[in-house]
């Protein structure tokens, strides 16, 4: 198994009820806040991120989750929250589009769950889909359609659950870096601080507690974080760890979910007053028993999963490092394979793929031998790779947009073939490219190179305007960036990537 990097309980909000008995498990504590006395208590699971299924060493999956909702469920009144980031970017979805995870999370009973911008993945149609397959509501305030000019079909701009301890008002904001990162020409995204203005009308519509969930946007924490009206702030974050800071009563977390976590909130109320926080615990999932029925659930779906990509397709003789870190701020070796596969299958001058296309997180050791399943993994979205026509000045634009992006991991980070490129990472951004030779020749502004490139690159996305094509459109021609791998692959039988220089730091 490859190793990744670094009274009535249950449901409140009118959807159903359940009830279920498990043995207690353990969790690691914050601290618990001095709790008020009261007739009642709720408990608030709240997980994201987990959009792989497939079993990794270390980690805690849906089946762990399932054995913590059954638990607290058994114990008393309890609310699930779940924060989203979970329908694209898994082996499966590139199949189903993230179909197979509103199934299994139907099991688990969530009573809300928040869009993130990777949510949105395969485009506003396909999660309007999930949104009507889901038996809980998909909670945005910040998303909006442009033709509507009201919250996208599907998305309700909040939720209010009614619990013995109060009603819990829930809102979330999804992260402005949609409309960067990816290409949804039909969506607004309004500034996540303006959720404040939602969770006062909860407030005016009864509710006496209110959580907000923010999809990693650091620049509104401090304002939310002010704001009375909310009681917890909970942010999820690509990088770091997980964060749970009470004070004076109020609840900011950080969730990042490496390795497969939660967090237990515990209010305590008697319906009528604000319920106080009685405590707050950050439990690790891999050390819970996985739930037998949501274990053979999940099994379904990996059988189906081995069926199509448990082929082998190629060895490669080269260790291999594919955790966010080395995919998005230097050279690396399994994207510079990527890149080159790219080249060869168009045969033109240059390509790139940027860092946020690679998706495994893993460490692969010389002598790997690698499967279609590895392959889908790493490369899970359905992005078509095409050759284009660009001018060298704007290909070294696109490399200052490169360099900007390091410092914070973004996904934007560009791997090239053909291409040799030195960066000073001390200059002001739009300064930071020394120098760029394609083949043995610097890179000349006025000369049109053939660039092969993600669709999604030639369409503008991640900050890629420059890159823009006449044509380039979802759907409109080329072959899978997985496809071009997996023959890559298969034709050579055994590859050896490794740093070679095309990527340098003065």
């Amino acid at each position: 198994m490859p190793k990744r990097g670094n009274g009535e309980t249950g449901r409140f909000s009118g959807w159903r009820a359940v009830a279920a008995a498990c043995a207690a498990c353990a969790v690691a504590a914050l601290g618990a806040v001095a709790p008020a006395a009261s007739a009642a208590e709720l408990s608030i699971v709240f997980t994201s991120t987990m959009a792989d299924i497939e079993p990794v060493e270390g980690e805690g999956g849906l089946a762990n989750l399932a054995t913590l909702l059954r638990t607290k469920r058994a114990e008393g009144n309890t609310l699930f929250l779940h924060g989203g980031a979970s329908l694209t970017a898994g082996v499966l979805s590139t199949f189903d589009r993230g179909a197979h995870m509103i199934d299994l999370l139907n099991e688990l009973q969530p009573d809300m769950m928040a869009v993130t911008k990777r949510d949105l993945g395969f485009g506003k149609d396909e999660l309007t889909l999930r949104s009507y397959e889901a038996r809980f509501p998909f909670v945005s305030a910040t998303t909006i359609d442009r033709n509507t000019g009201k919250v996208m079909e599907g998305l309700e701009p909040s939720a209010l659950l009614d619990t013995p301890v109060g009603k819990i008002g829930v809102v979330s904001a999804i992260s402005p870096e949609l409309t960067v990162q990816y290409i949804v020409p039909d969506i607004e995204v309004r500034p996540p601080a303006t959720i404040a203005a939602e969770a006062r009308a909860l407030r005016a519509q009864g509710a006496n507690y209110v959580v907000a969930i923010l999809d990693n946007a650091p620049e509104a924490v401090d304002a939310l974080r002010g704001e009375p009206a909310i009681d917890a702030l909970l942010q999820l974050s690509a990088t770091g760890k997980d964060v749970l800071e009470a004070d004076k009563g109020k609840l900011f977390g950080v969730h990042v979910n490496v390795k497969g976590s939660a967090f237990v909130l515990r209010l305590d109320g008697d319906g009528k007053a604000p319920p106080a926080l009685a405590g707050a615990d950050i439990v690790p999932l891999a050390g819970l028993p996985p739930d037998p029925a949501m274990e053979k659930r999940v099994g379904v779906y990996l059988a189906r999963l081995s069926e199509l990509l448990d082929i082998n397709i190629g060895t490669t003789a080269t260790a291999l490092d594919t955790r966010r870190a080395a995919v998005r701020t230097g050279e690396n070796a399994f994207a510079s394979l990527i890149a080159d596969a790219m080249r060869g299958h168009f045969n033109t001058d240059v390509a790139f793929i940027n860092g946020g296309n690679i998706r495994g997180n893993r460490q692969y050791e010389a002598g790997t031998v690698l499967t279609r399943r590895d392959i889908q993994r790493e490369l899970p979205f359905r992005d078509t790779i095409i050759a284009v026509t660009l001018p060298g000045k704007a290909l070294r634009e696109a490399l200052e947009v490169s360099a900007a992006g390091v410092d914070n991991q973004k996904g934007s980070f560009l791997h090239p073939s053909n291409m040799a490129v030195v960066y000073d990472l001390k200059q002001p951004a739009g300064s930071r490219v020394v120098s760029v030779t394609v083949g043995s020749k610097p890179l000349d502004p006025d000369v049109r190179y053939s660039v092969a490139l993600p669709n999604y690159l030639a369409q503008g996305g991640d900050g890629y305007g420059m890159l823009k094509s006449p044509g380039a459109a979802p759907g409109s021609g080329g072959k899978l960036l997985w496809e071009i791998m997996a023959q890559h692959l298969t034709d050579r039988g055994t590859v050896s990537p490794r740093i070679d220089g095309r990527i340098t730091e003065r």
